[in-house]
């Protein structure tokens, strides 16, 4: 008797333990007036989201073309004002599909299943539809192609243009997924061509042309009246590479210091210097300290003969401009012709310097 009743407890205990267990997980309503609507290779499911504030996601199964079964989670983020849309891609049929969408909570509770079908639209007009999401706008020096694909479609483009050496450039890039491709290499009002195809049947759309004009910096464009200081590799701990003769040729570099005390001279001027002020443009990994020996021509870098400036990282192209005018007059630097400076980048390794288009003014 005493054993029954110790049982009985134990019941009593799991009872109340189950049933405060299901008051933890509540109840949740489901999605209302879900819509599948036919787009191509795939298919846009909308519904309204419950407006509980214990609404966590919607889950939606259905099977693929190939029979799979798959699980697609939305979250209640993803809803604007209540209405959620979801495109569930990647068919290769124009078959009718049976999705259905699950409610779930935060507390872990679900709620009955609402059922709907659709149908997705055939693969082949991915390349037009791909093709009338394409625009070019303007980037630094070039251009930015940005596309649409929602589909999941295995689509390619094909964009052409002819660069500011009257080069023509031919890029195929995957558009798969929504995304975009920089273009460079131009200065100008320049043409982009693009045509989009099909990968599954190699189809091809018609071609779409665009007038883009680039973004170009005063600093960044080439004077044929400007002394452009060039550089003398190789260097010492340094590697030294001349960047895309597409865009600037024997006036732009990479610089990356390999170890302490790097330097580059500079080839000595054919002109006396233009002015005090040096300038150029750069790109860099972390801060760097620039180091001038200023050197007369036949001579060296000599010690106490130099000035140094701090120059902060930067990820984009951004102007150097500094007046060593009283530098020059301190250390008796003339800036004649056949005179030159050692160029120090650092006093470390470890940073890669972008440079282009140094010259006084």
């Amino acid at each position: 008797m005493k054993n029954s009743n110790i049982i009985m407890a134990v019941l009593s205990v799991l009872f109340i333990v189950s049933c405060n267990n299901n008051d933890n997980v509540g109840e949740i309503k489901p999605a209302t007036n879900a819509t599948a609507t036919p787009f191509i290779g795939s298919v846009i499911i909308s519904w309204t989201a419950p407006s509980d504030s214990n609404y966590y996601y919607t889950l939606i199964t259905y099977k693929n073309s190939d029979g799979k079964t798959v699980n697609k989670k939305v979250s209640r983020y993803d809803a604007v004002n209540g209405l959620a849309t979801t495109t569930i891609g990647g068919f290769s049929d124009t078959n009718v599909h049976d999705f259905t969408l699950t409610t779930h909570s935060f507390s872990g509770a679900s709620s009955s299943e609402v059922k709907l079908t659709g149908t997705p639209e055939d693969v082949s007009g991915a390349k037009d539809y791909v093709l009338g999401t394409v625009n070019v706008n303007p980037a630094n020096e070039g251009a930015s192609v940005v596309w649409t694909n929602e589909s999941g479609v295995d689509v390619k483009l094909i964009i052409t243009y002819t660069d500011m050496l009257n080069v023509s450039m031919c890029d195929t890039v995957d558009a798969q997924k929504s995304d975009s491709v920089a273009l460079s290499g131009f200065t100008s009002a320049t043409n982009v061509s693009v045509v989009a195809y099909n990968v599954s049947d190699g189809a091809k759309s018609i071609s779409k042309t665009f007038s883009v004009t680039p973004i170009i910096d005063h600093d960044d464009v080439i004077y044929s009246n400007i002394e452009y200081l060039t550089l003398q590799v190789p260097g010492t701990r340094t590697t030294v590479t001349q960047d895309d003769p597409y865009s600037y040729g024997k006036y732009e570099y990479t610089i990356v210091v390999t170890g302490s005390d790097p330097h580059n001279n500079i080839n000595p001027l054919k002109n006396p210097k233009a002015g005090t002020i040096l300038k150029f443009r750069y790109m860099a990994t972390q801060d760097w300290t620039l180091e001038v020996f200023w050197a007369d021509k036949g001579g060296g870098a000599a010690g106490g003969r130099s000035t140094r400036v701090t120059i902060p990282a930067a990820s984009t192209w951004t102007t150097f401009s500094y007046d060593y005018g009283s530098e020059m007059t301190k250390y008796n630097w003339a800036g004649k012709v056949g005179d030159f400076f050692r160029f120090d980048e650092g006093d470390n390794g470890g940073v890669t310097i972008h440079l282009r288009n140094m010259h006084f003014e």
